[in-house]
């Protein structure tokens, strides 16, 4: 999935700049190397598999900063380490710009534009590279945080094969997740990735009985976060929504599981399925 993140915005970049190469490729958290593993316009293969360490080459120094750079004379910058230079002398490259995947403060990686001939970058320029980069650090946080709820999911499960039903801390786990999932497909926009995310919520819930009332999207949710034992003012801060239309989600809930309070509400929803 992250190799096709990071191809596709690669792909986008080009086409927005019309430089002649992009390439880049990311690395494991706390790392202190990544390979570069796609290019775009790359005339030879010098380029892929190519491992960059921090503090070498241009996007080495981008990497160890976490802050862009950029070269107009590649070959001649003094201020780069020569680590690189037969990948670059290869494809001919000349003027550089690198620009890091930073995910929650953490350098993952760089996105790279660069041209065969010498010369400073056009704004516009800089801007694709950029935004490129900020694309792929936005999937690799989506990808991230989906399996860490993944791996929750699955240590849940796994206790609840080994025992008769996991203790209360471990349920707590679970909705947790549900309800942070629940808040991440919101803003997620890659469909492969809403359908990921579905999958696991399908796993966290039972199929609900053919004889309960439906509730809708948005009544779920705020189900979901008042069983963590939120206030509809700490709900619609984290669904931003306004405090009476979260009061009107659960109303409208709570009318159509006949529940008389937000307790019974969250044990009602619980037995028909919509939550874990």
């Amino acid at each position: 999935m992250m190799r096709s993140a990071v191809a596709g915005a690669l792909a986008g970049a080009r086409e927005a700049t019309g430089l002649d190469v992009l390439f880049g490729g990311y690395a494991a958290p706390d790392s202190d190397r990544f390979t570069i593993t796609h290019t775009v316009g790359a005339l030879t293969p010098a380029l892929t598999g190519l491992v960059i360490r921090a503090g070498k080459g241009l996007g080495g120094l981008a990497f160890a900063q976490k802050a862009p750079t950029a070269a107009q004379d590649y070959l001649h910058d003094s201020s780069i380490s020569r680590h690189y230079d037969p990948a670059v002398e290869a494809e001919s490259l000349r003027s550089v710009v690198a620009f890091p995947i930073v995910v929650d403060g953490d350098a993952r990686g760089i996105v790279y534009g660069a041209r065969r001939e010498t010369g400073s970058f056009a704004a516009q320029e800089v801007r694709s590279v950029r935004a490129a980069a900020e694309a792929v650090a936005f999937r690799v946080a989506v990808d991230e945080a989906v399996q860490k709820q993944v791996e929750s999911v699955e240590t849940a499960e796994y206790l609840r094969a080994v025992r008769s039903a996991p203790a209360d801390r471990e349920w707590e786990q679970v909705r947790v997740a549900f309800a942070e999932l629940r808040e991440l497909a919101r803003t997620v926009e890659d469909a492969d990735t809403q359908i990921g995310i579905q999958a696991i919520l399908d796993k966290l819930t039972p199929e609900t009985a053919p004889e309960g009332p439906a509730l809708s999207v948005r009544e779920i949710d705020v189900l979901a976060l008042v069983a963590l034992g939120l206030s509809n003012r700490e709900i619609g801060e984290r669904l931003h929504l306004e405090l009476e239309t979260v009061k009107s989600y659960l109303r409208s809930a709570m009318r159509k599981l006949g529940a008389h309070n937000r307790v019974e509400s969250v044990a009602l929803a619980r037995g028909l399925g919509h939550l874990p």
